[in-house]
């Protein structure tokens, strides 16, 4: 069957995809790895209260979910609003465990594995009516989920 095959595409195209395996680093095989395990899973667009405003802020959130059953690197990827107005990026170094559900908020906190905060002390992120929509691209731009509780 490989013999088959080297007939059919030729050696110098298994050593070209050869060279090209070989050549992805950890990082990158990491990053591509994530692209199917992690999504964004639910969320609360509407605080209960004026969402503009600490600490209300921080009761609007995504909820972002790794389904895979290894940790996942996140450094470059980033969750938007429905028209890229508003824009987070994941820390640098920052893993999301196997089978773990990380909650995006708004305002402001402190970081931890399952909790993440936008930092933002004023203004909601989310618009409390439809077509809002939140997004997750992973580090290359290319959106692999998007929720909406619309």
């Amino acid at each position: 069957m490989i013999r088959g095959a080297l007939f059919r595409f030729g050696l110098g195209a298994v050593v070209a995809l050869a060279g090209s395996v070989a050549s992805l680093t950890p990082a990158a095989v990491g990053a591509a790895d994530a692209v199917g395990c992690v999504r964004i899973t639910g969320g609360v667009f509407d605080s209960p209260s004026n969402d503009n405003y600490m600490p209300y802020l921080n009761q609007e959130f995504v909820v972002i979910k790794n389904v895979c059953s290894t940790s996942k690197l996140m450094t470059g990827w980033r969750v938007n609003d429905y028209g890229r107005i508003h824009t987070y990026t994941f820390p640098s170094g920052y893993r999301i465990g196997a089978g773990v559900s990380v909650k995006l908020h708004s305002g402001t906190g402190t970081n931890n594995s399952t909790n993440l905060y936008w930092k933002r002390t004023y203004g909601a992120v989310w618009n409390n009516t439809p077509p809002e929509r939140a997004y997750l691209r992973n580090s290359s731009g290319t959106t692999v989920s998007s929720w909406s509780e619309y």
